[in-house]
């Protein structure tokens, strides 16, 4: 399994630059490369389940800390024990479609809520008018590899896609600091390709 050290030594060694400040900004660049890969592929690895409840009169469903995306919503109708999946909608859809907050139902569709920066919460429409079991598939953000020095999962199968977009961060920092790297291009081109291999 590749490690931190790994992927530092292997960025410094490809760029031949090793200022203090550079090394400095590596685990930047790593983050923002893991960043940009679990914002362009949902890989099934990193998806979660959570059940828990909806309440009667409360549009509202607490997010885990790690949510990422959804994956879906279903929730079990209490006398039937049928599971229905909800629809993913718009914030503006539902506020249209059911206007008052008191009016309850069974609940059909839901939507991230921007509660705070970090979209926490889901609204769902029509407010539950019952208790409702409910489950949430959703993709979750794993533990970088800076947090976890001894590997992730794409520091062991996806290496190359995390080097070339480090490299490719790592470019243009040089850029914007007075370093000298005219491979962006190369490194970009890269992590594109490997990032198309990812979804595939």
């Amino acid at each position: 399994m590749t490690t931190l050290a790994i992927l530092t030594a292997d960025i410094e060694s490809y760029t031949q630059y090793d200022a203090a400040e550079f090394v400095s900004a590596i685990p930047t660049f790593i983050e923002t490369t893991e960043s940009r890969i679990f914002f362009f592929v949902q890989l099934p690895f990193f998806r979660r389940a959570q059940t828990g409840t909806l309440t009667s009169g409360n549009p509202y469903l607490q997010l885990p800390s790690d949510f990422l995306a959804p994956s879906s919503l279903a929730i079990t109708v209490p006398v039937t024990l049928e599971t229905i999946y909800l629809l993913n909608k718009d914030v503006e859809y539902i506020r249209e479609v059911y206007p008052f907050a008191a009016t309850t139902g069974v609940p059909f569709c839901y939507a991230l809520f921007d509660a705070d920066n970090d979209d926490t919460t889901i609204i769902i429409g029509p407010t539950p008018g019952a208790a409702y079991a409910c489950s949430l598939n959703y993709f979750y953000k794993p533990a970088s590899l800076t947090t976890d020095t001894g590997g992730t999962w794409l520091s062991e199968h996806a290496y190359d896609v995390l080097l070339y977009g480090c490299l490719s961060e790592a470019a243009n920092w040089m850029k914007r600091n007075g370093g000298v790297d005219n491979m962006a291009d190369t490194y970009e081109q890269r992590f594109i390709i490997g990032l198309q291999g990812l979804k595939n």
